[in-house]
C-alpha cells in the first residue's frame, strides 16, 4: 500500500506538470478560470506548475522504488500534501470565494496528506 501511494502521488505530479507545460493555459483557465497575460507569467506557470511537478512526481517515483527510500518517499506525500492543504486553507481564509476545483484539491491534499502519515508510520513501525 505505502509504494501504490506514493507511485500514484507521483504519477499526479507528472501529469499535472507535464499539462502544464504542454498546454498551460487550458489548465490554468479550467483550474482558476484565469489565464495570464505577460510572457513572463506563463514562463513561470510552465516552470513552477510545470517543470517543478514534474520534478517532484520523478523523485518520488524513484523513491517509491525502492524499499531503502519508500520511506521517505511517503515522508515526502506526507510534507508535500499538509503544505499544500495548509497553503490552500490560508488562500481560502485570506481570499476567500474558492471555485470547486480548489475545494476538491483541498479535499484530495487532506486525504493524501493522511494516508501519506499513515504509509510513513507504517513504514516506521515495521523498522522499512
Amino acid at each position: 500500500m505505502p509504494m501504490l501511494l506514493v507511485r500514484l502521488v507521483a504519477a499526479v505530479f507528472l501529469l499535472y506538470g507535464l499539462g502544464f507545460i504542454v498546454a498551460p493555459g487550458v489548465l490554468m483557465s479550467q483550474v482558476v478560470g484565469e489565464v495570464p497575460v505577460a510572457s513572463s507569467a506563463w514562463i513561470d506557470l510552465r516552470a513552477t506548475y510545470g517543470g517543478l511537478s514534474v520534478g517532484v512526481g520523478v523523485i518520488l517515483w524513484v523513491l517509491a522504488g525502492s524499499a531503502a527510500t519508500l520511506r521517505t518517499g511517503a515522508l515526502g506525500v506526507s510534507v508535500l500534501m499538509v503544505a499544500m492543504a495548509l497553503g490552500r486553507s490560508v488562500g481560502i481564509a485570506v481570499d476567500g470565494n474558492p471555485n470547486g476545483y480548489m475545494l476538491l484539491y483541498l479535499v484530495m491534499e487532506a486525504i493524501a496528506a493522511i494516508l501519506g502519515i499513515w504509509a510513513w508510520w507504517r513504514l516506521r513501525a515495521t523498522g522499512s
